[in-house]
């Protein structure tokens, strides 16, 4: 039941977020960025990490099953997103996402009904198998040491 309560609250919360850009009359993504809407660069060796959930913007590929928010769009999800839910809340291990990092972000190869439970629940993290390069050097001026920054989302 609890399952099925998180998944209605999901939907409203969409549904809510879509009358309110109507009223406001404002243009937003109505679906999560897509890696080939940034860039196609793939590779790197995969790792294990917590990632912030508000690092994540986007997915590989396209999708009208969440919205920008990772939210449900429609009922298609719902027996899956329920069952997501419902191991959750049972404390069962899930398996890590498997994500790809950018320098503005994360993007999710495998994961989005995992993700959108995971936002839905409050949850702040969530296990990422993550390859790609998520950092880029700053040109460093003569005499001082080369550093690292981190470009995008900064701290959650």
């Amino acid at each position: 039941m609890d399952a099925q309560a998180d998944f209605r609250r999901a939907r409203r919360a969409h549904s809510v977020a879509r009358v309110g850009r109507w009223f406001a009359r404002k243009r937003r993504r109505g679906r999560p960025l897509t890696l080939t809407d940034v860039t196609t660069n793939v590779g790197g060796i995969a790792h294990l990490e917590l990632v912030p959930l508000c690092s994540i913007v986007g997915t590989l590929e396209p999708t009208t099953q969440f919205d920008a928010r990772f939210r449900p769009t429609s009922e298609l999800t719902r027996h899956r997103w329920e069952r997501i839910a419902l191991a959750h809340r049972k404390g069962d291990a899930l398996p890590p996402i498997v994500l790809l990092a950018r320098p503005d972000g994360y993007y999710v190869v495998d994961g989005r009904h995992r993700v959108s439970v995971a936002l839905a629940l409050g949850q702040r993290s969530i296990d990422g198998l993550v390859t790609g390069e998520r950092e880029r050097r700053r040109p460093s001026l003569p005499g001082s040491p080369s550093r690292l920054r981190v470009l995008g989302p900064q701290a959650c």
